[in-house]
């Protein structure tokens, strides 16, 4: 089974993570070349224009809400452990993109590559979003300028990756307004507009429906004007979300979608997981419901969805097997993983998956996480099955 990238799913607020050109090369460029269990893809917008990319993906948004110099020790320890692509936003916590950028830039390093999003719905309030990707291609690209602009400066003109993060729609009290959508071509058109085009190296799009996906590749395969999006952000798991998205706007990917080689032809996915601040190995699965659950009843906003979203009775019941499913293992192996690794590990072995994106708060957490890597590639395909929905499990498989 090939090798694959997961989210950081239960110990970080936010966890993220591409078909062919897969490498196994054990070496990055520049600075990044220094760990040889890190796992590097291509990346490429056509054949002669590839990047190659660590399959961890740092995310920062947690690593705002620290202190400059905790942020500072979790960025120099990633690009030790190899990852060279960093995820960040405008719109994450304590102006993080521009502290990112101060970092790439006060340490000259070369070989890293940065990750950055727009697109977002204007915020009205509640519940309540305006779509920046609807309208004409240059009311869609007055929209994005104002966010790229931004980014640009931040991250020192050194955007690598522009995601469109939620594709276009309006929310009203959380519920999708109903309407038309964009065409895709006129959001693509959008995007290649002089002024926003130069601002960044390759495009992507984050929780987009896999036909609008589709559609993406074959509209930038018709005219080669347009830039193709080359990386897709969905949604992915072992805790699946319910009918109840973690916000509005998200879109998530399943089991079956992620073992299939052909879903999404054309772009690489780097699936998230956004679940909190919460950990289930340091708190427990139900400390963890618990939490979540109080936050919503305060009427915080993310945990009103987030909670209904994944404290589900499907989610408990694949928690238990991926509990217990850990105990074996390590028995059995005389290993010493965690469930949070495991579940790192099931996202990380889909035929499917390409990078990730993770959300560490320390040291220690991105370090385990790394490890997530060795296990997953000790996954079979029954061990996944068995994990999802109790299927295929054949005696001794999953604890060889």
């Amino acid at each position: 089974m090939k090798h694959k990238l997961a989210s950081l799913l239960l110990s970080v607020p936010f966890f993220l993570a591409l078909p062919a050109c897969r490498s196994a090369a054990r070496n990055a460029a520049g600075t990044a070349a220094l760990a040889p269990e890190m796992e590097y893809a291509e990346l490429c917008e056509r054949p002669v224009y590839c990047l190659k990319i660590s399959r961890l993906v740092l995310g920062t948004d947690h690593l705002g809400k620290m202190d400059n110099a905790r942020t500072i020790e979790v960025l120099d320890e990633a690009v030790k452990l190899g990852i060279n692509t960093f995820d960040t936003s405008p719109i994450y916590a304590e102006k993080i993109e521009a502290r990112l950028g101060a970092w790439l830039q006060t340490r000259e390093r070369t070989g890293l590559y940065t990750i950055s999003k727009g697109g977002f719905p204007r915020d009205l309030g509640p519940g309540t979003y305006s779509s920046r990707l609807k309208g004409t291609k240059e009311e869609i690209a007055s929209g994005v300028l104002e966010e790229i602009n931004t980014s640009d400066r931040q991250l020192n003109h050194n955007i690598t990756i522009y995601l469109l993060h939620r594709d276009d729609a309006d929310f009203q009290d959380y519920a999708r307004v109903e309407r038309p959508q964009t065409p895709v071509r006129t959001i693509l058109e959008a995007m290649a507009s002089p002024e926003i085009r130069s601002k960044y190296r390759m495009l992507g799009v984050s929780n987009w429906d896999t036909p609008r996906v589709n559609e993406s590749q074959a509209e930038a395969g018709r005219d080669p004007g347009l830039p193709r999006p080359v990386l897709s952000s969905p949604y992915f798991s072992l805790l699946e979300m319910s009918s109840t998205t973690t916000h509005s706007g998200g879109v998530q990917v399943k089991h079956a979608d992620m073992l299939d080689p052909a879903f999404q032809g054309g772009i690489k996915i780097m699936t998230y997981s956004p679940l909190g601040g919460f950990s289930i190995i340091r708190n427990g699965c139900e400390n963890a419901r618990r939490g979540s659950l109080a936050l919503k009843n305060s009427g915080d906003r993310y945990w009103g969805h987030a909670y209904d979203a994944i404290f589900h009775e499907a989610n408990k019941k694949r928690f238990a097997r991926a509990l217990g499913f850990t105990v074996k293992f390590n028995a059995a192996n005389g290993t010493h993983y965690t469930v949070d690794q495991v579940l790192n590990a099931y996202v990380l072995a889909h035929e499917r998956v390409d990078f990730l994106a993770i959300g560490p708060r320390d040291v220690q957490q991105l370090r385990q996480t790394v490890e997530a890597l060795r296990l997953s590639r000790k996954l079979t395909q029954a061990d996944l099955d068995y994990l999802y929905n109790n299927e295929n499990l054949e005696t001794g498989d999953a604890v060889r």
